[in-house]
């Protein structure tokens, strides 16, 4: 009869393992999120069979063993990382000779570590430990331990644990290898995929004379490239010196018109009644002058291209005739009746805001929307510091080129020349990098050849009268300006942490205490030693070095006769001016240098503008703007 029982048991058992070998089979393959299947089929086991505190430890790429999942642990352990070398402490073991264990009294094992913790009442019970290598393809890829706790001591057979979770670890071996497998196929394929995106990505070629290596114009040359096959309006926009005649020729050179003529109008340095004839032609005697027929440049560009630079500054009536000549493709000669028809490509330039201008009635609507097809907008140099060592590098070959000379810049005045803003692009950085060039010795442009070391940057004093709505120098003039009274011209609001956009006259400074230097374009701050971007002294100028340009019109119109010759602002005295305290902020903030103003001169905005070198208006704007309270004695 004791037979017997047994052999029911045995049974029972083997029913329950085959039972749980199908969940665990179920689950493996129920989810592609392995840690979360390896925790169910724990679960599974401490719910059909007892096993206790399961673990599954799997090998890394670094050949150390991590726990990937467990069941019985607290919260704690869990977040913790444990891991283990092979060959230490049992799991360790297991991993290393690829062998079952069997630990019947893990309180008595020497090598149990306890790494994973929650076993801290072994001396109340007996717990034993079995643990079986999980292998994939004949390889150990990791461990599968389990507890069996016991109140009556060390008993049972361990032979049945060990087969079944052998069995066990290997379907959740060739699960781990299933999961790698396939996480090694996505990784595989994404790396095609790149491969093959970044073959197929279109490589933009270079073009001759643009020297450049920033994103944005990079994304520029696409364009051009992209928009260079059509016919279509091209509208290149940009401030003065960005280089939009050569973008405008590289749009040419690699069209199917390359072989035609390419014509450039400058329509700024043309007055009106000469600009007609020179774009429409003129016939024999239709005005005094004109002995012969002359082509205009519609004509002697047909099958061609035409770059109209600085499109917005014509004047309203010659928009109206540019307008039908882009709208008919035809055209008669000043002093003609005969139609002429033209296949012109257009491409047109300007540094204007042709919205604002076309709100303020100055630019035809009509002709806004015929040139503005494809517009191409080109980024200031300070919008695309990474080419400026290229760039400086390039115009530094070309002088030594032209002059047959061996010349080269080093790492100091690059550094310089990137702190830089440019105001003028990168025209001002040709130029700049020719007077350098002049001035170099031993064939190296270093950091004393730059103007702006040597205190002769004048760009900054056109820059300035740029904010006062003057185009100075083919600058484009700032909107920023505030109209005050009809006397005075429109002056900027200053910047924060900056005096005033003025220039001072000539022999004093932003602060008026008598001290003569030009203004550094670096937009370093100036003083009575000025110091330029790089941080390196500046040699003195000479006080009629540099005389403040007239200021500029008005808006209202031209100037009337008292108005005609512009009244310079009074040079202060030493009366007027008291002595700067060695204590002044000279940079920073300008709500910190408002401050300490207005608390030397005893809140009194008058005093206080002398002081800063502004004007009581300015002072006045700049409390409001900063909600600066005027305190009252």
């Amino acid at each position: 009869m004791p037979s017997a029982a047994r052999s029911s048991q045995s049974a029972s058992s083997s029913s329950l393992e085959l039972l749980t070998i199908y969940e665990v089979s179920k689950i493996l393959g129920s989810s592609l999120d392995l840690e979360q299947t390896l925790r169910e089929v724990l679960r599974a086991l401490s719910y059909q069979l007892q096993m206790q505190r399961g673990r599954v430890y799997l090998q890394g790429e670094d050949n150390r063993l991590r726990l990937v999942a467990a069941h019985g642990l607290s919260k704690e352990a869990l977040a913790q990382e444990i891991d283990f070398e092979a060959g230490e402490g049992v799991t360790g073991r297991i991993l290393k000779t690829a062998m079952p264990v069997v630990i019947p009294n893990l309180a008595e094992e020497p090598l149990f570590l306890n790494r994973s913790g929650g076993r801290d009442d072994l001396d109340e019970q007996v717990a034993s430990l079995v643990g079986v290598p999980i292998k994939a393809a004949g390889t150990v890829v990791g461990v599968l331990t389990i507890d069996r706790i016991s109140d009556e001591g060390t008993g049972g057979h361990f032979g049945a644990d060990v087969r079944f979770l052998t069995m066990v670890a290997n379907l959740i071996g060739q699960t781990v290898r299933l999961h790698r497998t396939v996480a090694e196929e996505r990784r595989f394929m994404m790396r095609e995929t790149f491969r093959v995106q970044k073959e197929l990505r279109p490589v933009v070629a270079p073009v001759n004379d643009v020297v450049c290596t920033s994103p944005n114009m990079v994304d520029v040359l696409a364009q051009v490239h992209r928009v260079a096959p059509f016919k279509s309006t091209v509208l290149i926009r940009g401030e003065s010196g960005t280089g939009k005649e050569l973008i405008a020729r590289a749009i040419h050179n690699m069209s199917p018109r390359k072989d035609a003529p390419f014509i450039r109008v400058n329509c700024a340095a043309l007055p009106e009644s000469l600009l007609e004839s020179e774009l429409f032609g003129h016939e024999k005697g239709s005005f005094t002058g004109a002995q012969k027929d002359h082509k205009g440049r519609f004509e002697m560009a047909s099958g061609g291209t035409l770059f109209l630079d600085e499109i917005g500054d014509i004047s309203s009536n010659f928009q109206a005739k540019l307008l039908r000549v882009l709208q008919e493709q035809e055209f008669e000669r000043v002093g003609g009746s005969k139609t002429i028809k033209t296949d012109v490509r257009l491409i047109c330039a300007t540094n204007l805001n042709l919205e604002e201008a076309v709100g303020h009635g100055k630019f035809r609507a009509d002709l806004y929307f015929r040139i503005n097809v494809v517009t191409i907008h080109l980024p200031a140099l300070r919008e695309r510091r990474g080419d400026i060592a290229l760039l400086a590098r390039h115009f530094v070959a070309k002088f030594g080129k032209d002059n047959g000379l061996n010349l080269d810049i080093d790492g100091e005045a690059l550094e310089v020349l990137n702190r830089c803003t440019w105001p003028g692009n990168v025209r001002e950085l040709e130029n700049c990098i020719e007077r350098a060039a002049t001035q170099c010795r031993n064939g190296t442009i270093r950091l004393p050849d730059l103007s702006c070391s040597m205190n002769l940057c004048n760009s900054s004093v056109l820059f300035q009268y740029r904010t006062m709505g003057a185009a100075v120098g083919g600058l484009a003039p700032s909107t920023s300006s505030v109209a005050t009274s009809p006397a005075n011209a429109r002056l900027p609001q200053p910047p924060a942490g900056m005096p005033s956009a003025v220039p001072a006259p000539a022999g004093t400074n932003a602060s008026g205490n008598g001290a003569s230097w030009p203004a550094c374009a670096t937009g370093c701050s100036a003083g009575p030693a000025p110091v330029c971007a790089a941080g390196v002294p500046a040699k003195p100028m000479p006080a009629s070095a540099i005389l403040p340009l007239p200021a500029p019109e008005p808006a209202g119109g031209p100037a009337t006769p008292a108005m005609a010759r512009p009244v310079p602002p009074p040079q202060p005295t030493a009366a007027s001016v008291p002595d700067l305290p060695a204590d002044e902020p000279e940079s920073g903030p300008l709500r910190d240098r408002l401050l300490w103003a207005m608390e030397r001169t005893g809140w009194v905005q008058a005093k206080a503008a002398r002081l800063l070198g502004m004007t009581t208006r300015q002072v006045s704007y700049a409390l409001r703007k900063y909600n600066i309270e005027i305190k009252k004695f």
